[in-house]
C-alpha cells in the first residue's frame, strides 16, 4: 500500500513530574481525543505510546488536517491554568509504500517497511511546534487529485535525519497565511564555503596508508614510521595513520600523530582554523589512546568536554564509564587488590554503562561491560550479571559471525556464565573467521585478565585456556 505516515511527539514530556503526567493522561488526552477523533477514524493504522502518536492515511486531506489540528491544540492549550509546563508538538510526515498486516497483539491493522522508519527519523529533527515533511510527502500533497487548500511549504534543504538514517530533503508545512521564519532560510543556506571540510586524502596517501596497514606486526610498522612519513600530508592521512597505529597497539605513536593532526590548519577567508582539534571522532580516538597508556585524567578531560559540548551518545557515555572503571580498579598503573577497589566509582561506571545501553539498546558494548562489573562487584549483583549475559546471548546470538567484536562479546558472555567449553569454541571460531589484529586481541585479553584477577580466577585452568586462545 502507498500512503502518508505521520509521527508526533511532545517536547518537554520527558521532563514532566509524576503529577504532571497524571494530569496529561487524565485531562489533556481526553480533550485532544475529542479534537482529532474525526481524523483518527479515517486512519488505516493508528497507535500511541506515551506522548507519541503514529497514524497512516491514504488521503492527503486527512493527514494534513490531523497535523494542523494536533499542532494547534498544543500551541493554544492553557497549560499554566492547570499547573503544567508547556508541551510543544513535533510532527513529521512521509509518503511511500509500506506493508499492512494483521497485528494479533494490537487487535487490528499495523504496518511495516522502511518508509515507516523514515517518518520516525524525521520527527526527532523537527522543530518544536512545527510540521516537517519529506520531499515525497510534499510532492504527494501537491499532486493530490483533490487540491489541499490554504497551505504552503517552506523548503528547508537537505537535513541529516536522526540516528544516522541519512540526509533527506525536508520542508515545513504551514498555513498559507503564516509568515516564513528566518530559521527556514538559515537551514536552507549552503554553508559549505563558509565552513569547508578539511581536505580528504590524496590517492597517493591512500596507497601509502594501505601499505602501512599491511605491516606484519607492530615492530615492523614502527620501523616504517619515519619523521618524513607525515611531511606534507593532509590531516585526514595523519588521523588515519593514528588509527592504524592504535590497531597495532602503538598508542604513544597514535597520540603523537593525533597531536600533529591537531596542528593542521586551514584558511577560511583569511581566518586560520584547526579542524582536527574539534572533530568528535578524533577526540574520541585520542581519549581511547590516552587511556591505554595510563593518562586517565587527560582522557577523562576529553570525554567530559565531549559530554559538555552535547555529544551525549552511547559511545561517549561508555568512554566516560571506562574512565571511572579505570580509576576504581587501577593504582599506579597496576590492578589493585579486590579489597582496595573503590566500589563507589565502580558502581558509577556500571550505571553509566547501563545508561549507555539504555540510550542505544542496539549497542552490545556497554551491555557486556555492565555484565562484567556486576560480576566483579559480586554479592547480589552476581545474578544480575548472569541475567545480562544471558540477555546478550539471546538478543545477539543469531547475529554471530558479523564481526570480531560481536563474536568475542558472545564468547565473553559464555565465560561470565561459566560455560567455558562454549566460550573457548566461540573464541576459536571467531579467531578463524575474523583474524583479529593485535589491538582487537589485546583489548579482549586485557578485559578477561582483569576479570580473572578481580574474581580470584587467575589460576583457573579454564580462564587460562581462554586467554591462551587470545595470545
Amino acid at each position: 500500500m502507498i500512503g502518508y505516515v505521520l509521527f508526533t511527539d511532545l517536547k518537554g514530556y520527558s521532563k514532566l513530574s509524576e503529577s504532571e503526567i497524571g494530569l496529561f493522561f487524565r485531562k489533556i488526552i481526553p480533550e485532544l481525543s475529542q479534537r482529532i477523533d474525526r481524523y483518527l477514524q479515517k486512519a488505516i493504522v493508528k497507535n500511541t505510546w506515551g506522548d507519541a502518536l503514529v497514524a497512516i492515511f491514504d488521503n492527503s486531506h486527512d493527514v494534513v488536517g490531523l497535523a494542523f489540528e494536533y499542532r494547534e491544540f498544543f500551541r493554544n492549550y492553557p497549560f499554566e491554568s492547570i499547573g503544567m509546563r508547556k508541551l510543544l508538538p513535533r510532527i513529521a510526515c512521509h509518503f511511500g509504500e509500506f506493508e499492512l498486516y494483521d497485528d494479533p497483539l494490537k487487535g487490528g491493522k499495523n504496518a511495516l517497511g522502511s518508509n515507516i522508519n523514515t517518518a520516525a527519523r524525521v520527527e526527532p529533527v523537527t522543530r518544536a511546534g512545527e510540521i516537517f515533511v519529506t520531499s515525497e510527502c510534499k510532492s504527494a500533497i501537491e499532486n493530490s487529485p483533490r487540491k489541499v487548500e490554504n497551505i504552503k511549504f517552506s523548503d528547508l534543504g537537505i537535513i541529516p535525519l536522526a540516528k544516522n538514517f541519512g540526509d533527506w530533503e525536508i520542508s515545513r508545512l504551514c498555513r498559507a497565511n503564516e509568515k516564513e521564519q528566518i530559521i527556514d532560510r538559515v537551514l536552507k543556506m549552503d554553508l559549505s564555503k563558509a565552513l569547508p571540510e578539511a581536505p580528504d586524502m590524496a590517492v597517493q596517501e591512500r596507497n601509502l596508508l594501505q601499505f602501512l596497514k599491511n605491516a606484519p606486526g607492530a615492530e615492523e610498522l614502527r620501523s616504517l614510521l619515519t619523521p618524513q612519513i607525515i611531511s606534507g600530508k593532509t590531516g585526514a592521512f595523519i588521523v588515519a595513520l593514528a588509527n592504524t597505529c592504535k590497531s597495532f597497539g602503538l598508542y604513544n605513536e597514535a597520540i603523537a600523530y593525533i597531536e600533529e593532526a591537531e596542528k593542521t590548519e586551514t584558511l577560511v577567508d583569511g581566518i586560520k582554523v584547526f579542524p582536527y582539534r574539534h572533530k568528535k571522532d578524533v577526540r574520541k580516538l585520542k581519549a581511547n589512546c590516552l587511556t591505554r597508556v595510563g593518562r586517565y585524567e587527560d582522557a577523562a578531560d576529553i570525554v567530559y568536554g565531549l559530554w559538555q559540548s552535547g555529544v551525549r551518545d552511547s559511545d561517549t557515555l561508555s568512554m566516560l564509564a571506562a574512565q571511572y572503571k579505570r580509576r576504581a580498579l587501577y593504582g599506579d598503573g597496576t590492578v589493585v587488590a579486590k579489597a582496595s577497589i573503590n566500589k563507589n566509582l565502580l558502581c558509577r561506571a556500571r550505571d553509566l554503562y547501563l545508561e549507555a545501553f539504555r540510550i542505544n539498546i542496539e549497542d552490545y558494548y556497554p551491555a557486556i561491560n555492565a555484565a562484567y562489573l556486576y560480576k566483579i562487584i559480586a554479592g547480589i549483583e552476581l545474578g544480575r550479571g548472569n541475567r545480562l549475559a544471558l540477555y546478550i546471548l539471546d538478543v545477539w546470538g543469531e547475529r554471530r559471525g558479523e564481526d570480531w567484536w560481536l563474536d568475542s562479546t558472545l564468547a565473553e558472555a559464555e565465560m561470565l556464565l561459566e560455560n567455558y567449553e562454549d566460550c573457548i569454541t566461540g573464541f576459536q571460531e571467531a579467531i578463524e573467521r575474523h583474524k583479529p589484529d593485535a589491538f582487537q586481541r589485546k583489548a579482549v585479553h586485557e578485559q578477561i585478565s582483569l576479570y580473572a584477577s578481580l574474581t580470584n580466577q587467575a589460576d583457573s585452568t579454564e580462564i587460562i585456556e581462554v586467554l591462551q586462545r587470545l595470545q
